[in-house]
């Protein structure tokens, strides 16, 4: 987490796969929670890069727990 929180303070983006990465670990509950208040913060003084939201989506669809449902017969009213 060292490592990102210091590109994050120098303002530069992190690629798909540091993002990936990052997620997976903080979902995993593998970051200490100042650490991922200062990503947080310090992430959230910029915009966001495609990549970035790229590597945030492929770890949250990896973290993610799936439901069946095949056995229901239903409608979304959405």
């Amino acid at each position: 987490m060292k490592k990102i929180l210091q590109k994050i303070f120098q303002h530069i983006v992190l690629t798909q796969s540091e993002a990936k990465e990052l997620l997976l670990s903080i979902g995993k509950g593998e970051q200490d929670p100042m650490q991922i208040a200062s990503f947080l913060t310090a992430f959230n003084m910029r915009s966001i890069t495609v990549a970035e939201l790229k590597g945030f989506r492929e770890a949250m669809l990896e973290l993610c727990t799936r439901v069946d449902l095949s056995n229901f017969d239903i409608i979304d009213i959405v």
